[in-house]
């Protein structure tokens, strides 16, 4: 869950029973907050839908929940992992009593997010601040709503293949490969270093060697360059005011592959920035691996820049590639051709 403006004031702490000892409440939000390093490790950061919500208390020296009202008969999924939780912790479940509400601005200026609960049973947000609330003279601790499961939706990559790029792929891989080989063969190398390219963590090197070649003008008359290195390659074409567009073919991890927009995909000398992505292992179907899995880095652009320069590419390699194509043989009047040679040795 990503905002957590919206607090229910309609379901209140038993102010009356809630007297907190300064020791009980420090041991209860220490558990709190250690069951929130849980959680925010594996949230994923996609968003919940909303469950219910509670409030902690220590009522009579005893760890309490107390819940809204009719929670079994309105919401039993939410109640059945609520209680489920409540039993495996050492937390009393109560049902609230009071009918009359707090105002909530005092309380909702206080607060800030900390995340609890263990994950596969509940995730909750609290409200909490380093002291605690009171009203009336008595101390509360603030609103939980407690979240269920996660919502389903597509994910953040699109897996085609077995690689994983964040759009729709652009270009064609034969033709790709095929410009690469051409800017490789014919290309002016220069040993460069890699200051202003974002390389995977695994190559250790400080320089790479780059191939500078311009494409016949029959052939659309692009500029392409091929990086080559220790177990990475890609190719890269030099677009409008400077920029290039870096197609990483391989050395990215396992994830990577010709086409754009893939892992360490990226437009050099521009503003662009890149982060690292992770894939949803039990999502994807990885076997044993349920938890997060390392994609790389990928670049953080509107669907519309994408687009733009991944058409841009595409366009420029499939001119490229005719030039990179072998031309049919062409034989002079009277000289004999494969057919003519297989007559005469019949």
């Amino acid at each position: 869950m990503t905002s957590f403006g919206n607090v229910d004031c309609s379901i209140q702490p038993l102010i009356s029973e809630c007297h907190l000892s300064s020791f009980y409440l420090i041991e209860f939000l220490e558990h709190l907050f250690s069951l929130s390093k849980a959680v925010s490790r594996a949230a994923a950061s996609r968003p919940f839908q909303y469950a219910t919500t509670i409030h902690p208390c220590i009522i009579k020296g005893v760890r309490t929940l107390v819940h809204r009202r009719d929670l079994g008969n309105d919401q039993p999924g939410a109640f059945r992992r609520l209680k489920a939780y409540a039993l495996k912790n050492g937390f009393k479940l109560l049902e609230e009593r009071r009918r009359r509400q707090l105002g909530c601005r005092d309380e909702r200026r206080r607060l800030a997010p900390v995340l609890m609960f263990a994950a596969g049973l509940v995730a909750s947000s609290a409200m909490a601040e380093e002291g605690v609330l009171i009203q009336d003279g008595a101390a509360v601790v603030p609103t939980i709503e407690v979240i269920g499961h996660r919502q389903v939706e597509e994910r953040p990559y699109l897996i085609e293949a077995g690689k994983r790029f964040v759009s729709a792929p652009h270009g064609e891989i034969e033709l790709i490969m095929s410009v690469a080989s051409e800017v490789r063969a014919h290309g002016k190398m220069q040993r460069v270093r890699t200051r202003g390219v974002q390389m995977p963590s695994e190559y250790s090197g400080s320089f790479i060697d780059r191939y500078d070649y311009q494409m016949p003008q029959v052939c659309g008359g692009k500029t392409f360059s091929y990086y080559e290195g220790d177990g990475f390659a890609a190719l890269g074409f030099h677009a409008d005011k400077g920029k290039v567009v870096l197609d990483v073919l391989a050395g990215g991890g396992p994830f990577t592959t010709p086409r754009l927009w893939g892992a360490y995909d990226q437009v050099l000398n521009s503003n662009i920035r890149m982060d690292l992505m992770f894939g949803d292992g039990e999502m994807d179907g990885m076997g044993l691996l349920k938890a997060s899995y390392k994609i790389g880095l990928m670049p953080v652009m509107r669907t519309g820049t994408k687009n733009y320069y991944g058409e841009l590419y595409s366009r420029a390699v499939a001119m490229a590639a005719d030039c990179s194509r072998p031309l049919p043989e062409i034989r002079h009047a009277g000289t004999p051709g494969p057919e003519d040679t297989a007559e005469d040795a019949s």
